[in-house]
């Protein structure tokens, strides 16, 4: 069903449509953005139970269909499933507009007749709806990268619990929960005039290379919507910021402007960059594949594809080329991702060190984080009595004299 009338289009249909972009590689901001104002939230919340539950309504489904069930006609009652148990619409409701959007595929019996048995024994299946659910590949991949039991079993338990919101202050705030910046953010009206939205994992990763950075002129690439910039501005540096997506460029000026500060903001694609002078220090945020924002963005979970993530590693590793010819004598490369996965972290690191002899590793100064081969990724306990954090990882990179 195509995405017309979406004012007009009953919740189920406008969360399908959603659901159908985010599975073709859509983050789901994107694929919510064209619905219209009043239908974004619950659209929003939708899909993101929808990811956040996805093993426990497939496994529901299966139970109740054949084996050749229509695939549109799963997802269509995967997505009722949710609804059902996570809204406030009625059931019968639910299940009416399952039925007449099922007969765009010509499936409104098999989608009637599952929905019916479904809600039938629906007492029963809120335990299946409350079990810790794991895709396979995501659960064999972060258990490569985080080797302790304690540690993977709490990101297990924790996998569907939705994100903390946290504001970093631009100067130390006496009320301030960590390191005299990081305060929970409940509301986003909230957001203090010299604050701005960060996660305290990534805030941490800025934290552990402030002793190398402190001072010095550094390029913040990849650098919109601003917060590592400001970041950066608050620990001393003279920043330059750059981006090539115009949108997030115009959200960086909103950003410096409501926070009062003067940044060197350029719209440029890094790659192609020519700056007039050499940097002290070059902070690569490179484009990965997001799935260390699991919590915050749950679809990443289901979207390991190994060639997609070497095609990632392919640009993250040019990008850190160019970033080479950038920096100064003894300059820096801080090189940092929010994934996990070892095809966008350690291997890319690892394949840059056997070409560049000139470069060595240094050191970071953080307990909160775990060192691996030659980088670093958040500890997720450490941020756990605070609501829990994204997973980083990063490395600093040094040119020899």
């Amino acid at each position: 069903m195509s995405d017309t009338n979406k004012t007009k289009n009953p919740d189920i249909v406008n969360v399908f449509n959603a659901i159908q972009k985010i599975n073709k590689g859509q983050s789901v901001d994107n694929a919510i953005q064209g619905f219209d104002e009043i239908k974004r939230s619950f659209i929003f919340l939708t899909v993101q139970e929808y990811y956040r539950k996805y093993l426990n309504t497939l496994e529901i489904t299966k139970k109740f269909s054949h084996k050749k069930s229509h695939p549109d006609g799963i997802v269509i009652i995967q997505i009722a499933i949710i609804m059902i148990f996570f809204s406030r619409k009625p059931d019968h409701a639910i299940v009416h507009d399952a039925v007449e959007f099922g007969k765009s595929y010509k499936i409104s019996g098999f989608i009637n007749a599952l929905l019916r048995k479904i809600l039938s024994e629906k007492d029963n299946l809120q335990k299946n709806m409350e079990t810790h659910m794991v895709d396979s590949e995501f659960k064999k991949q972060l258990i490569k990268i985080y080797s302790s039991r304690k540690i993977y079993d709490y990101i297990f338990e924790t996998l569907n619990k939705k994100p903390t919101n946290y504001q970093i202050s631009y100067d130390d705030d006496v009320e301030a929960m960590y390191d005299s910046r990081v305060s929970i953010l409940k509301n986003f009206d909230d957001l203090l005039s010299k604050s701005w939205v960060q996660d305290i994992g990534n805030y941490e990763c800025i934290r552990s290379v402030r002793h190398l950075v402190k001072g010095k002129k550094i390029l913040d690439c990849c650098a919109a919507p601003g917060g590592k910039s400001f970041l950066l501005s608050s620990f001393g540096c003279e920043v330059t910021s750059l981006d090539n997506n115009k949108d997030q460029i115009n959200k960086f000026y909103e950003n410096t402007n409501r926070l009062n500060l003067k940044l060197k903001i350029q719209e440029d694609n890094f790659l192609t960059y020519q700056p007039k002078e050499k940097f002290n220090c070059i902070l690569l945020d490179a484009p990965c594949s997001s799935l260390g924002t699991f919590r915050r963005n749950p679809d990443v979970s289901f979207k390991i594809k190994e060639m997609a993530l070497k095609d990632k590693q392919i640009l993250q590793l040019k990008m850190l080329e160019k970033a080479s010819s950038l920096v100064d004598e003894n300059g820096i490369i801080i090189y940092m991702v929010c994934s996990f996965h070892s095809i966008e972290t350690i291997e890319v690191i690892d394949k840059f060190l056997k070409k560049n002899t000139d470069f060595n590793t240094i050191n970071l100064k953080s307990d909160k984080l775990l060192k691996k081969n030659d980088g670093y990724f958040i500890n997720p306990l450490s941020f756990k009595d605070y609501g829990g954090s994204d997973s980083f990882f990063i490395s600093a990179l040094q040119k020899k004299v």
